[in-house]
């Protein structure tokens, strides 16, 4: 793998954001159990979910980027 490659990035960001996101809802649920206050704890979780689903589509972008070059190279040197 290359040292400066992108979806290594995206996917330090997906573990990253993908952990707090599951703690916040963890958080969020616990404060609607027990009565706490939970909107702030609720929007969090809302814009961790909103950003994790935004790398995985990065990923997936980069992951169709890459096969269709690996297609154009195949179709290339046939």
């Amino acid at each position: 793998m290359r040292r400066n490659d992108p979806k290594e990035f995206v996917d330090l960001g997906l573990g990253f954001v993908g952990f707090f996101a599951v703690a916040f809802v963890i958080i969020t649920a616990s404060c609607e159990l027990t009565g706490q206050p939970a909107l702030v704890w609720a929007v969090i979780s809302l814009v961790l979910v909103v950003v994790f689903i935004a790398l995985l589509q990065a990923r997936r972008r980069i992951q169709a980027s890459r096969l269709r070059a690996e297609e154009a190279r195949a179709g290339q040197d046939s």
